[in-house]
């Protein structure tokens, strides 16, 4: 169930996300400002691969505001914590054949480069921001429109539901828009 709500939250930042490269700037050169609370180019980076990573600027900023409607809200979101984090936070071996193994570890080993790291600390610190970043969604969408309840019989019901989440983010985005500021395009 974990992993359902894992990639349902990544679905949500794809559906996000707008374009272009980030090569050129430093990592704490601030991409937008989101009420006072700077995202950084560093943070955009650590994620997303410098080509792409401006194409999930606007997911950044949603997670943003959705963490700080969380802290508003006074919400706890320890019980959308993944507490078994060996399972995402492993670094597949060298050499691996699986080739969404051997996907993770390439990614895990160019991001590491940029941030003078370990690629196994790189992949626990990627598992670990990722997871957080999932938790406050989680409660947030939880908190306004209910779990989402898995049905394999019902295609339709994670489409409306996805539908209905990136509604309630476009409207907090709306209601926050005079507070969001895009520094780089």
């Amino acid at each position: 169930m974990k992993s359902i709500k894992f990639c349902f939250v990544m679905l949500v930042l794809i559906l996000l996300s707008g374009c272009s490269g980030i090569a050129k700037y430093d990592h704490d050169d601030p991409a937008a400002i989101v009420n006072g609370q700077e995202i950084t180019v560093g943070d955009l980076r650590f994620f997303f691969p410098d080509k792409t990573a401006l194409n999930y600027l606007d997911g950044a900023i949603r997670v943003e505001l959705v963490k700080q409607e969380v802290k508003k809200m006074d919400l706890d979101i320890s019980g959308h914590l993944e507490t078994d984090d060996d399972v995402f936070a492993v670094l597949p071996p060298e050499g691996t054949e699986d080739p969404n193994g051997k996907q993770i570890r390439e990614f895990a080993e160019s991001q590491a480069k940029k941030f003078d790291m370990d690629p196994k600390e790189f992949q626990r610190e990627y598992t670990r921001r990722l997871n957080e970043q999932n938790a406050y969604m989680l409660t947030y969408l939880e908190e306004k429109i209910g779990p989402y309840h898995f049905d394999n019989d019902n295609d339709d019901g994670i489409t409306d539901y996805n539908e209905e989440s990136n509604q309630l983010l476009e409207e907090l985005a709306e209601q926050n828009k005079e507070g969001i500021e895009v520094l780089i395009k």
